[in-house]
């Protein structure tokens, strides 16, 4: 049986090549490493094979559009993704040490809550520390942290538990009813759930199934079905619908407080709460949380108190 070639330790310089090995797993080829990496798929394709023939096992098995582990590199994946790991926590072991907030900080956010609220805040925090870079990507997909390399993410959800996150509950995402003085006047001011069904709701679409909204009444809570000639994936244009007299909204607060306070929105049904979700902030499990993160959660903590 012919000798197996012996291989010389991996050292420093071979960290890329396993990071581009574990990217080419991870995400299913050379191109979708390379885009991650921003590298050419040439490159990875390059950096794999160095790997390869250092080892002198073949780990990968290649075909146009399509990469899959061998035997061998499938063993090698586990303890690359390990190695890789402890390389971070040994980098977040280093500037743990200086509690000063530094580096790129990446932040998901829901678009309108991003824009209407994160916005101004990750603001005031870049400038409260000039070392950051802020990094907000305002968006209503639902980001991947630790795949996608986010630090933290803004979340509205009924609940949200999550055992590879650490979850902190900032707010309740408060909402109301309310319509335009014009519409009230032409329809009529609803003063109990049941008059809703008369009325023209303004409806946020979600999927295709009917629209209800939760109202706290005595005894618990009601789902009320509602429908209307409008309807619309985003608040704001909701908020300019009804801004318009086209019907009554059930929007978060923080998105009509300027208009209540002007009056050119009317809230309704004071006694019947609208049934809001929660706002939450996430970032991921790790042993050592760099400060830029601890710093942004502090500075969030606060920001979401004050406008309880």
């Amino acid at each position: 049986m012919p000798q197996r070639k012996r291989t010389t330790p991996l050292l420093f310089d071979e960290v890329m090549p396993l990071h581009a090995f574990v990217r080419a797993v991870e995400d299913g080829g050379f191109s979708a490493a390379a885009r991650r990496l921003g590298l050419t798929p040439s490159a990875v394709s390059k950096q794999v094979a160095h790997l390869e023939s250092r080892l002198g096992a073949r780990l990968l098995r290649r075909t146009t559009h399509h990469v899959s582990l061998t035997e061998a590199g499938s063993l090698f994946y586990e303890h690359c993704r390990r190695v890789l790991s402890e390389l971070e926590d040994a980098a977040l072991s280093v500037t743990a040490l200086d509690e000063h907030p530094r580096g790129l900080l990446r932040i998901a956010v829901p678009a309108v809550l991003g824009e209407v609220q994160v916005a101004a805040m990750a603001a005031a925090f870049q400038a409260a520390h000039p070392d950051v870079q802020v990094d907000l990507d305002a968006s209503d997909r639902l980001v991947d942290l630790v795949e996608e390399g986010f630090d933290v993410a803004i979340r509205i959800a009924d609940e949200l538990q999550d055992s590879t996150l650490v979850v902190r509950r900032l707010a309740p995402e408060q909402r109301i009813l309310c319509a335009s003085p014009a519409y009230l006047q032409r329809r009529g001011t609803p003063r109990t759930p049941d008059d809703l069904m008369a009325q023209d709701c303004l409806v946020f679409k979600r999927g295709q199934g009917p629209m209800e909204w939760q109202l706290e009444v005595a005894g618990g809570r009601r789902s009320l079905r509602v429908s209307g000639p409008f309807q619309a994936n985003n608040n704001l244009i909701l908020r300019q619908a009804a801004l318009q007299g086209r019907g009554i909204a059930n929007l978060p607060v923080y998105l009509v407080r300027d208009e209540l306070s002007a009056g050119t929105l009317v809230p309704l049904l004071p006694d019947t709460p609208v049934v809001g979700r929660g706002i939450f902030l996430v970032h991921p499990h790790r042993r050592l949380i760099p400060a830029k993160v601890r710093a942004f959660v502090e500075f969030c903590l606060q920001a979401f108190e004050r406008l309880r």
